[in-house]
Order: structure tokens, then sequence, then C-alpha cells
């Protein structure tokens, strides 16, 4: 076997291809290479039997390995760029004057990214082809390649040879602007536009070249030209669209957008597209908000039944507020017949934030018998057990979830939220493992840093260890209250004070929560700094935030227990 043909062999295999063994044939009793090329291309083309193809290829290589025609359809045959170039080259040199031989060579050249080698290559073509779109590749490999001004000159022959051909034009413009040549550039748009003025592609490509030489308003007329003579086109609209968008007129441009968004002549996944490059604009959103509404509107009453919109749109409508609407949709999602889970999501998402526990309940359940083996809601029905106080179970269901979860991240999120339920359980010793468990899967894992941080800090062991932890998910999470107030309780625990104090100080002021525990602890902190009027303050206000009483009558002298309000 070839050297070649044992690389292609392999490739085969890894994509599951197995080849089955044949009766080697005695000398002399070998079948014609043309009747063997003619099982190659009957069972290439007709039987898509790729074994039964590379059997008859090898049959011929037995033979001849340098037969062009069987190294030309092995050169097809392949999905390996290497090998497709080596095969194509070989089957080009075993037959110079066969100009299909030489383009395929040329094309697998250019797939394998070797542009270079291919500029010789297409330079043959060139001279040979009939076909303008040769010389439109050759001109883009030597621009690639520094060599404008050649790419330049191949766009002028094809023009002496063809005429004048829309696309290879807007190529030749863009080169005359890139070098400059803004005079010639427009010239040449110019004439375009009085060979064929009704052609609304030829004022396109006058407004670009208006456009990148910053003359708007001469831009701008040769677009709206572009649009009156066919209003109707896609094209016009869109640059009309790009040129708003350029100049951040966005209100201009989703006006554009509404055009382009009726129109059937524009590909649906074009305009899904456009509306996620939209929507990734929030502060545009805010302000535009009226715009949106109506694009998105009209892409969902177009493709009701396109499930990807349905949900872009569903997203819109909880923007919007309109949390309700967009639940109705999500529970039509999940009718379907192939159900997604992140659709299953989002519904238990707002079932919990609108606090509806038997709905939560009954689409947890639907989701788990429709993907039993997902980490992500076994987990949330394991939060939701730990909620009813029902510890035993959820753990028993995160412990499942570890066994489907994709990655060290959620095994580390799944093993931190075992964590937490332990230490709920009172049983800080599996608290403290899983915490653990968590670090080794994400070391980054701020949550469990800081959690476990904080359980030390209060049981006031290995508070050197709880620093480091909670000053590394600082690190990660800036500007966290959580755990600026867990830094400041560790710092207190270990008696600095002063340096407590300044990281509660930041803790409250970035509270929004008017937490009672923050409350606490700086009361605690400035008691012991000798601050004890302050601290009383503080005192009283974790109180009236809800803090246990008796915690707070501890810290007062029994004369001066408060009353809460």
């Amino acid at each position: 076997m070839k050297k070649g043909i044992a690389i292609l062999v392999v490739v085969l295999l890894c994509c599951g291809f197995v080849p089955q063994h044949r009766a080697s044939r005695q000398k002399g009793s070998q079948r014609p290479i043309s009747e063997l090329y003619a099982e190659a291309i009957k069972s290439f083309t007709i039987h898509k039997d790729t074994i039964a193809t590379i059997a008859a290829i090898e049959a011929i290589f037995q033979q001849d390995s340098n037969y062009a025609p069987a190294l030309n359809l092995l050169s097809r045959l392949t999905r390996v760029e290497k090998s497709a170039i080596e095969y194509s080259e070989r089957a080009y040199l075993a037959d110079t004057t066969n100009r299909y031989y030489l383009e395929d060579y040329g094309r697998a050249l250019v797939q394998g990214g070797e542009y270079r080698r291919a500029i010789p290559v297409f330079e043959k073509i060139v001279h040979r082809s009939t076909e303008p779109d040769h010389y439109r590749i050759l001109a883009i490999l030597l621009d690639a390649d520094n060599r404008t001004t050649e790419a330049l000159a191949v766009l002028d022959t094809a023009e002496v040879r063809f005429g004048r051909i829309a696309p290879l034009g807007r190529i030749r413009q863009y080169y005359l602007l890139k070098r400059g040549q803004t005079l010639a550039a427009e010239a040449d748009a110019r004439a375009a536009i009085a060979e064929a003025p009704y052609l609304a592609d030829n004022h396109i490509a006058l407004a670009e070249i208006y456009a990148a030489t910053h003359r708007d308003s001469l831009a701008l007329v040769s677009l709206h030209n572009a649009i009156a003579i066919d209003s109707l086109a896609v094209a016009p609209w869109l640059a009309l669209g790009e040129f708003y968008q350029k100049h951040n007129d966005v209100g201009a441009y989703l006006a554009t957008l509404e055009r382009v968004f009726g129109s059937s002549a524009m590909p649906v996944v074009e305009k899904i597209r456009l509306w996620k490059g939209l929507a990734t604009d929030m502060k545009a959103y805010r302000r535009f908000y009226v715009q949106y509404d109506g694009l998105i509107k009209q892409l969902f009453i177009q493709n009701p039944a396109n499930r990807e919109i349905s949900e872009l749109y569903a997203r819109h409508l909880i923007l919007s507020g309109e949390v309700e609407e967009a639940l109705r949709l999500y529970k039509q999602l999940v009718d379907y017949k192939a159900p997604k889970l992140d659709e299953f999501v989002r519904i238990i998402e707002i079932e919990n934030h609108l606090n509806r526990a038997d709905s939560v309940e009954h689409y947890t359940t639907l989701a788990l018998h429709a993907f039993p083996r997902s980490s992500s809601m076994l987990h949330f029905r394991g939060a939701m057990l730990a909620q009813q106080e029902r510890y035993d179970d959820a753990i028993t269901l995160f412990h499942e979830a570890l066994k489907y979860a994709e990655n060290d991240t959620l095994r580390s999120e799944l093993w931190s939220t075992i964590g937490d339920t332990e230490h709920l359980r009172k049983d800080m010793k599996r608290c403290y493992k899983a915490y653990e468990k968590a670090l080794h899967y994400f070391g980054d894992n701020s949550m469990a840093l800081n959690n476990y941080a904080y359980f030390l800090s209060v049981e006031g062991k290995r508070l050197e260890q709880a620093l480091a932890m909670i000053t590394r998910a600082l690190a990660l999470s800036k500007g966290n209250s959580t755990y600026l107030d867990t830094m400041a309780w560790v710092l207190y625990k270990l008696g600095r004070y002063e340096e407590a104090k300044k990281y509660m100080q930041q803790a409250l002021s970035l509270d929004r929560h008017n937490s009672a525990e923050l409350a606490l602890h700086y009361g605690d902190i400035l008691h012991a700094l000798g601050e004890d009027f302050m601290a009383k303050t503080y005192w009283r206000k974790a109180l009236e935030r809800g803090a246990d009483a008796k915690e707070i009558e501890r810290r007062f002298m029994p004369e001066e227990k408060p009353q809460k309000r």
C-alpha cells in the first residue's frame, strides 16, 4: 500500500470506516485500470460507498501509482487538507494538460490555507480560464500577500476579457481606496452606474466610496437612489442601516431594520443574527424600547413556529416586565414533542421568582422526567428540598447530580452546595470536607471560599487559613458586601479590630438589603474598640432589621434592654 493511501485509511478508520479484507488476486489476473476507475466513480458518486471507492483506488495504484484520474478522485475523497493537497498536486503533475486537475490543485491549496503557494497555481489557471471567479480569487490572494498593485492588474485584465462585472468591480474599487486612489475608485463606480444606471448595487458601491471618504451627504443620496431603484430589495436597506450604525444613529438604524425585518427576501437566520446583535446593547434597548419591541414582535409574528425566535421573544417580554406572558410562551414551548432543558429552567426560575411553590414543584418534576440525567435540574431539585429542611433527601440528590456533572466547575458548585446543606444539618465536619472537595475541583469558587472562611471564623478555628480564603474570595469578587463582612469578622476574631472596622464600613456602604447581621457585627467590632455608644446604635439597628432579640439582649446591660419596634 502506498504511503498516501495508508494515511487516508488511518483517517477513515478514525471516522468509523473499517475496510474489509479482500482476497489478493494472482499475478496476471488484474482487472483493467479503466474498469477499476469506472467502479471507483460509481461507488463514489452513486452509492456513496467510501470503502468500495478506496478498494478500487488501491487496486488501480497496484498497477499505476501515478494514475491521474484516481489521484484526483482521492483528493476529493479525503477530508484531511494536507492529503487533499498532496493528491491533487500529484494528479496535476501526472497530467499537466488537464485544466480541471490544475483547478482542483488550486482549490485544495486555498482550502488548506496555503495561500502563497496557491498564487502561482491560480496565475496558471487564469491563463486558461473562462471563469471570472478565478480572477477574483487570484486578486484576493495577491492582496493578502501585500501585492495590491498586481491584484488590480488582474482585475483590469478580467474587465478587458469579460467586460464590467459587478462583484469584480466592487473589489477593484476597494483596492483603489486601500491604495488611496480615491478619485480612481469614484470614477470606476460612476462608470459602472453610467453603464447600468438601474442596478442598485452600483449606487451602493458609490455610496460606500463616499462614506469611506467622509462625504456623508453624498453617500446618503446614493443610498436613497439605490432604494428608489428597488425599494423591495434588502441590500439597499442593509447598506443604509450599516451607514447609520457606523454613525451611531441608533434610531435611524432601527428604522431601516423595520424594512429589513419586514422583507421575506431576508433569510430568517440573518434576521435572528441582527436581533441578537441589537439585544446586547441594553442602553439602546431601554432608550429605543418601542422600536425594539416592534422588531421582535414582527419577527415573532412572521415565524411563530420558530423555537429560537420564540425564546428570544420570551426574553424580550421578561425585560419588558411582561413576565406572565413570557411564562405562558415558555409553557407552550415545553408542550412541544421535544422540550429543551433551558425552557424548563426559565419556567422554574420565573415561577420561583413569583413564589409559586406548587408550580415550581410540578415543572421540576416534568423536567427531571424529560432529563433524568441533568445535573443542573437535580441540583435545583435538591436546593428546593433543602429549603423544605429535607436535608438528607437534598444531599442524596446532590450526589446523584455529581454523577452527571459535565465539568469540574459544576462539580465544585455541587460540593459547595453540599457543604452549605451539611452546615444547615449542623454537621460541620462533613461541611468542611465538602468545601475542601469543592475547592479541589475549582480553587477559585468564591462562594465556597467565603462560606468556609466564615464558618471557621464563627467557630474560631484555623483563622489564618480562613483569612487566606476570604482574601482570595474578595480578589475574585470585589465589592461583595457579604464577602467584606466575612473578612471583617475573620479579622475581628483575630483581634485586628481597626482593620475589621474598615472592611465592615465598606460592607455597610455596599449593602442594599439592610442586613441585620452586618449591623450586628459592626456593633460588636465597635464595642471591641471601646466605641460603646455607636456599638449600641448599631445593635439597635440590627434589632430593628430582624436580628434575634436574645442576641441583642445579651450585648446590653440588663437595665438597657431595648424594645423591638
